[in-house]
C-alpha cells in the first residue's frame, strides 16, 4: 500500500519504530494503519499529543474479546472527534515557520492557455460563477498553509511568462469569455510589474473593454505610484481574521496592509474586491471576521468595491496528502473534513453560521450595493446565507456580470 508507506516514511525514525510495534502488537487491516497514520500525521502538525502517548493500554489489553484492534480505532475516532468538532484554538499555537529554499524568479517561454475555475464541472454541487482563468506568474513566495500551489509547482523558482504582452494582445477568446482572473497559480501583483506583467495585463485590458481582468493578492505591494490601469482592471485581496493571517499565512501582508493596498487602487482609479476566504472556524472567529467587515466599511464606500466574496476552507484528497508528508505546524486540518463536492470541507451548519455571521455585519447600505457572493459552496448556502439563489450557474454568471459592468461603467462615466 503505497500511501501507507509514503506517510510512515514521512515519521522519524523513532516514530517509525512506534508505529510498527503498535502494528504488531494488535491486529489491524491496512486501511485502519492508514486511518492511524493519517490521524498522528494530524496531531503531528497540531502539535496535539500523539494517540500513542495518552491511549489506555491496559484497558485495551484486558479486553477477552479479541477486537483490540478495532477498540484502538475506536478510541482515536473519538478522541480525534473532540478535536476536530470543537473550534480550533490557536492561542498556545505559535507554528514554525520552515525556511523554503530560495526562490528565483525565471522568464519561461510558453503559451498563454486559458483555463476554468476550479469548481466541479457539473455545477449541481457548488454554485459555480465560470471564471476564466490564466497564468502569467505560476508558484508563489507566500507560505499560507492551506494553499495548494505549492504542491503543483516546482518550490525551487517562480515562472514568469516571457513576451507576455504579445502572447496576451494575440489571444483568441471563446465569446463567452467575459471574466478572467489571474490569481489562480500565484499571487497577482506578487513581482509587481517587474518582468511586464502588469503592463500586458493593462494593454490586454485595453484592447477588451468588454472584459473583466481581476487580480487578487494578500500583498501590499505598491504597484500603482505612477502607474494607471484600465477600469476593467479590478484589484481584489484575499482578507482574513488577524489570527489566521499570524499563525496559518505566513509571509503575507497583515490585514492592515492589505487594507492599505486596496486603498492606493481605489485612490488609483481602479474598483477594488475582496475575498473573505478562506474563513476558518477558531475560537474567536465570531469577534475577528465581523471586525473585518467594520474594517471595509470604514476605509472604502458601496461606490469602492465591486464584489465581496466569502468561503472557507476546501481541501482536495491530494493536498491532504501533500499537507500530512510535509508535517509542517498546522490547525488547517483540524476541522471535521466533511464530503464536500469532491473534496473535503466544513459540515454545512458550520459554514452557516460563519458565513452568515460575516454577511450580517455589513450594513444594509453594503448589502444592498455590492455584489456579494459565496465562492465554491454548496448551493443550498445561498438562500440562508444571502437571502437570494440561483437556479444553475448561468443564472449567477449572468447577474454577477450585469453587477460588475454596472460599477465599471459607473466609474468611468
Amino acid at each position: 500500500m503505497a500511501a501507507l508507506e509514503e506517510l510512515l516514511e514521512s515519521f522519524p525514525e523513532n516514530e517509525r519504530n512506534a508505529f510498527k510495534s503498535l502494528f504488531e502488537r494488535y491486529h489491524f487491516t491496512e486501511s485502519q494503519k492508514l486511518e492511524i497514520l493519517k490521524d498522528e500525521a494530524d496531531l503531528r502538525q497540531w502539535r496535539e499529543p500523539s494517540f500513542l502517548t495518552v491511549v489506555a493500554y491496559p484497558a485495551l489489553d484486558n479486553r477477552k474479546d479479541g477486537r483490540k484492534g478495532d477498540a484502538y480505532i475506536n478510541m482515536m475516532r473519538d478522541y480525534m472527534k473532540n478535536l476536530r468538532s470543537n473550534e480550533t484554538d490557536y492561542s498556545s499555537f505559535t507554528p514554525e515557520v520552515h525556511p523554503r529554499l530560495k526562490y528565483r524568479t525565471v522568464l519561461v517561454d510558453k503559451p498563454i492557455v486559458p483555463g476554468r475555475c476550479p469548481c466541479p464541472v457539473d455545477g449541481e454541487k457548488t454554485r459555480c460563477c465560470k471564471l476564466t482563468t490564466i497564468d502569467p506568474v505560476e508558484q508563489c513566495a507566500f507560505s499560507c498553509s492551506y494553499c495548494s500551489v505549492q504542491a503543483f509547482y516546482s518550490e525551487k523558482e517562480i515562472h514568469a511568462v516571457d513576451n507576455l504582452r504579445s502572447k496576451l494582445l494575440t489571444l483568441e477568446l471563446d465569446e463567452n469569455v467575459w471574466h478572467i482572473g489571474t490569481g489562480q497559480a500565484s499571487d497577482s501583483i506578487l513581482l509587481g510589474d517587474d518582468y511586464g506583467t502588469l503592463t500586458a495585463l493593462s494593454a490586454f485590458a485595453e484592447q477588451h473593454p468588454q472584459i473583466v481582468i481581476e487580480l487578487k493578492s494578500k500583498s501590499e505591494r505598491d504597484v500603482f505610484k505612477g502607474k494607471k490601469y484600465p477600469e476593467n482592471m479590478i484589484f481584489t485581496w484575499s482578507l482574513n481574521a488577524p489570527t489566521i493571517i499570524k499563525k496559518e499565512e505566513h509571509l503575507t501582508a497583515s490585514l492592515t496592509g492589505r487594507i492599505k493596498n486596496a486603498e492606493r487602487a481605489r485612490d488609483n482609479g481602479n474598483l477594488v474586491g475582496f475575498h473573505i476566504h478562506p474563513m476558518v472556524y477558531f475560537r474567536g472567529w465570531n469577534e475577528e471576521y465581523p471586525e473585518i467587515a467594520r474594517t471595509i466599511e470604514k476605509y472604502f464606500s458601496p461606490e469602492d468595491i465591486c464584489m465581496i466574496s466569502i468561503g472557507t476552507l476546501t481541501f482536495t484528497k491530494s493536498l491532504l496528502k501533500k499537507l500530512r508528508e510535509n508535517g509542517e505546524e498546522s490547525k488547517v486540518l483540524e476541522m471535521e473534513l466533511t464530503p464536500a463536492a469532491g473534496k473535503f470541507s466544513y459540515p454545512l451548519s458550520v459554514k452557516e453560521k460563519m458565513f452568515s455571521t460575516v454577511y450580517n455585519s455589513f450594513s444594509k447600505e453594503f448589502r444592498d450595493n455590492i455584489f456579494f457572493y459565496l465562492c465554491m459552496e454548496d448551493p443550498s448556502l445561498w438562500r440562508p446565507v444571502l437571502g437570494r439563489e440561483y437556479p444553475n450557474d448561468k443564472s449567477f454568471e449572468m447577474d454577477m456580470k450585469r453587477h460588475y459592468f454596472e460599477k465599471i461603467g459607473a466609474l468611468r462615466n
